[in-house]
């Protein structure tokens, strides 16, 4: 053996915060946001100045349906951070579940403009949705456009919402196609899609579709909400 080997060097305190962050983002995966937070409090003791740490404190009390602290701890994750693209969207995505449309614009641009962030669709999806909510709907589809364009494979919610812009414009067919693409492959499980494209048949007076649709819904999410929306257009069906 060699007498030269020498002892791993020991982490550093960001170092160590990195990883309580990592196994507080697996906590959330698995559906525990409490086990989240306290694995975060033991890296906020390690770095109080990593805002990675605050980002996923935001995720967590937004888990726990806790708005206002999910919007302070997301807030100061960008003060640490401006340019930090990942909680830049998730500020914006909070501030439109808060209704604070305006102040959400400008987080969601700075992730939706760099071009170094994976997921810039998703917030050009939420500057979709924003003005989708505002009535701005000109403005709504240009960006879930661009969500679209940019990542047509994950790109469920932006042509759910574009199908919403199309049924609002009569334009039946195109809005049943969106939704259709809204519950292809990865979007497979979005229930609310699956809805949506049951009345767009019902809507467009292609009955039989609407029917088959509707009994799917039913088969594959019983007992929700979302299979009770489906049976109660099922009566209905001529």
């Amino acid at each position: 053996m060699s007498s030269t080997s020498s002892a791993k060097k020991p982490l550093t305190k960001t170092e160590r915060a990195r990883l309580l962050v990592e196994v507080a983002n697996g906590a959330l995966l698995e559906g525990d946001p409490i086990g989240a937070l306290q694995d975060l409090a033991k890296a906020e003791a390690e770095d109080p100045k990593l805002p990675e740490i605050y980002h996923s404190k935001a995720l967590a009390y937004h888990a726990k349906r806790d708005l206002k602290r999910a919007l302070v701890e997301a807030r100061h994750a960008v003060k640490l951070f401006p340019p930090y693209a990942e909680a830049n969207n998730t500020l914006g995505k909070l501030l439109i579940d808060a209704g604070q449309y305006e102040e959400a614009v400008s987080p969601l641009l700075v992730a939706a403009d760099n071009p170094l962030f994976r997921d810039a669709y998703k917030a050009l999806t939420n500057l979709g949705i924003l003005y989708y909510r505002r009535g701005q709907l000109e403005q709504s589809l240009r960006y879930l456009n661009r969500a679209i364009e940019s990542e047509p494979q994950v790109a469920c919610i932006a042509y759910y919402y574009r199908g919403h812009l199309r049924l609002k414009g009569a334009r039946f067919k195109d809005a049943a196609r969106d939704y259709d693409l809204a519950t292809r492959k990865y979007c497979g499980g979005f229930a609310d899609a699956h809805l949506a494209l049951g009345i767009a048949y019902e809507q467009s007076r292609q009955f039989d579709l609407a029917r088959k649709k509707f009994l799917e819904i039913q088969q594959r999410y019983p007992d929700t909400r979302i299979a009770e929306q489906a049976m109660s257009h099922l009566r209905y069906l001529p």
